[in-house]
């Protein structure tokens, strides 16, 4: 059990310190306890912690991100990504009048009925959930699904990093041409930008650094700095559904925590802190693209059964029935080697080096340090040591 944290590290009830690459599910981009985001929140309890009702710093952070996120035409706030992403396909379907929705495999849109589809057991039967799956990267897949569905898809909806599949990004512009394929047969577009918004970049980075443009697209995590938030919106003719009454009826709920006071004006300080650092993301992504170069040429030499993939701030560990006979493209390679035993004992080394990660590893902060990554590579050297050991 966690005590407290600070920066880029926690410390657990016994004491023990960890360096956190998990920082909260990705979403602590400034670190533990951020002395600016925390003056916001407590500032704000001062004034009334929740009113269920429009407030002032809805208003603000609304513009803020606005201003960051251009796309974001209009917009609706929830407390949770998978409410978002729920409601941005719930949109999709009733502007086109179709129900299927694509997704690739391994992608992670919350916990809804909706997109749950295609992860594992129970969750398998596409089916059953109106969804159907291609494989990230893979055009082959993508064009058959296209092909097989296209007439019927109300919408795509991916994110531009593959987040629970292993932080696998869009390769030979792979998610351009998704965009371009979409678009030519009135599909539309989402981006769940949950994981990568206001991580890779200030902003969102599907359009920026892949350049695919959505139709709508959903944020969250790092963009309120760790307090409750999810965010979906997009262009001005589909988020006209999104008001109560239209088309006859409430297509969206309102929610008794969505646009909390506390998170608001948490964003507010996350997204201004962060337009101050916007110039230091090169330096946070370049840090974890060398982490796993690093990384990775460690465990050739070792001959261990693991792989390093991620993007940037992003990464990802994961442990390997058998080596990869080929480059890693696609998260069905990932899945199909992927050893959830071994990997639950490795994380579990991990944590008596000092390491904590959860679903493969996570992302780093703008308080993590360079000796931070040294000590991980250490840990990391040490837990596949006494793997063999036992």
């Amino acid at each position: 059990y966690v005590s407290h944290g600070k920066g880029g590290h926690i410390w657990d009830v016994d004491g023990n310190e960890y360096i956190d690459w998990w920082m909260t599910h990705y979403s602590l981009i400034l670190g533990h306890d951020d002395p600016v985001v925390k003056k916001a929140i407590i500032d704000q309890v001062e004034g009334g912690h929740h009113f269920g009702i429009p407030n002032e710093p809805q208003v603000r952070y609304g513009e803020k991100l606005k201003a960051a996120v251009p796309l974001l035409k209009k917009m609706r706030f929830t407390a949770t990504g998978a409410e978002s992403t729920q409601y941005a396909v719930r949109l999709a379907r009733l502007f086109t009048k179709r129900k299927l929705v694509g997704k690739s495999v391994g992608g992670w849109h919350g916990g809804n009925d909706a997109l749950t589809f295609h992860m594992s057991h129970p969750y398998s039967d596409d089916a059953f959930y109106n969804g159907i799956s291609f494989d990230y990267n893979d055009r082959k897949s993508l064009d058959e699904m296209l092909k097989n569905h296209g007439r019927d898809l109300a919408a795509v909806i991916v994110e531009p990093v593959i987040g629970a599949g292993g932080g696998i990004p869009p390769l030979d512009d792979f998610l351009a041409y998704l965009r371009e394929e979409t678009a030519s047969r009135d599909i539309l577009l989402i981006h769940d930008e949950i994981i990568t918004g206001f991580r890779l970049r200030y902003g969102t980075a599907g359009d920026k650094l892949f350049g695919s443009e959505p139709d709508l697209l959903t944020l969250g995590k790092a963009a309120a700095g760790g307090m409750p938030l999810g965010v979906y919106g997009g262009r001005e003719d589909i988020m006209a559904l999104a008001v109560p009454g239209a088309k006859g009826g409430r297509w969206v709920g309102g929610g008794t925590f969505s646009s909390h006071p506390l998170t608001m004006a948490a964003g507010i300080a996350v997204v201004e802190r962060l337009y101050e650092k916007r110039n230091e993301y090169d330096r946070l992504n370049k840090m974890g693209d060398s982490f796993r170069a690093r990384l990775n040429e460690m465990l050739q030499e070792m001959n261990a059964p693991l792989i390093g993939t991620g993007y940037g701030s992003i990464n990802f560990i994961s442990y390997l029935s058998s080596a990869l006979d080929k480059p890693l493209r696609t998260p069905s390679q990932l899945g199909a080697l992927f050893n959830h035993k071994q990997q639950d004992i490795f994380q579990g080394h991990l944590m008596q080096e000092g390491i904590f990660g959860y679903h493969g590893l996570g992302a780093l902060s703008f308080t993590h340090t360079e000796s931070d990554i040294e000590k991980t590579l250490e840990g990391i050297s040490m837990a596949v040591q006494k793997m063999r050991e036992e």
